[in-house]
């Protein structure tokens, strides 16, 4: 079957249709690629999917590496099959940077390079929408004016029963006034087991995930012209339910945005419900 052909499938059929009956997935086909991908990074019917990522940010100076504080990362995504055989999803995240010692979310850290105190603004970003392509194509239709965004599917590596999708995102955003711009990249690498992916009654597969990134120093951090930035590290998973994350993520969100807890699909309505 051509690429098209499976698209016109993956249009019209319900979820486990589109899995096959069981058949031996081949990853040299590009249809099978994208239809696992999106079984470990979303979901083929409808359903919330909540995901996190826990882990630690540092600074990076020449090759000086020093604690800074710990992050973790919720994501919050829904995803509808497209006509052409793509997928739309829509995605918010709630995020806090945490105390290492207290795990507490305190909104001001010192900043061991400068002696300043600093206050994060904990603020998120608002549900964006998201297009990934059966070539495994990722688009995203409204980004700030301005910035620049190269991302790459990896080719799945695949050994015995361990499935890997890793994907790398590189965003390049201006700087008001014409400065240095703002840069960030990040790696993160799934893994699911084939012998999930090849039962064709699941729409999305467990999915553990890990993840680093390279970005500059946050404006909130006052840096100015300091040399060096930042990188984090981290693991979690795709696909849990709410009582599944991480305690110090859930007490912060409950601190800041308890209706979050509440009603985490609300969080993606706004852009969810246009499309």
């Amino acid at each position: 079957m051509g690429l098209l052909g499976a698209g016109a499938v993956i249009g019209a059929a319900p979820a486990a249709a589109l899995v096959g009956k069981g058949r031996k997935l081949d990853f040299a086909a590009p249809e099978d690629r994208f239809l696992a991908y999106i079984r470990m990074r979303g979901s083929l019917d409808e359903r919330l999917v909540v995901s996190y990522i826990s882990g630690s940010y540092f600074g990076v100076v020449g090759s000086e590496v020093t604690p800074l504080w710990d992050v973790i990362g919720v994501t919050f995504t829904r995803w509808k099959r497209r006509a052409d055989g793509g997928f739309d999803a829509v995605t918010g995240e709630i995020a806090h940077f945490l105390d290492p010692k207290t795990g507490e979310a305190p909104g001001q850290f010192l900043i061991p390079y400068t002696g300043k105190t600093v206050t994060d603004p904990r603020t998120n970003l608002p549900p964006n929408r998201i297009i990934v392509t059966p070539t495994l194509h990722m688009e995203v239709p409204r980004m700030m004016p301005g910035a620049v965004m190269d991302h790459d599917i990896r080719t799945p590596e695949v050994r015995g029963d361990d499935v890997w999708f890793t994907e790398v995102s590189r965003v390049t955003f201006p700087a008001p006034g014409g400065g240095e711009p703002f840069r960030y990249s990040e790696a993160i690498t799934m893994h699911a087991h084939l012998s999930d992916l090849e039962k064709p009654d699941l729409p999305r597969v467990p999915c553990e995930a890990n993840f680093t990134n390279v970005v500059a120093w946050r404006p909130w951090m006052q840096m100015g012209d300091h040399p060096g930035h930042l990188m984090a590290i981290g693991s979690g998973r795709f696909g849990v339910t709410m009582d599944l994350l991480p305690d110090r993520w859930t007490r912060a969100t409950r601190e800041k945005w308890p209706n979050v807890l509440e009603n985490p699909g609300a969080l993606l309505d706004p852009v969810w419900k246009t499309l």
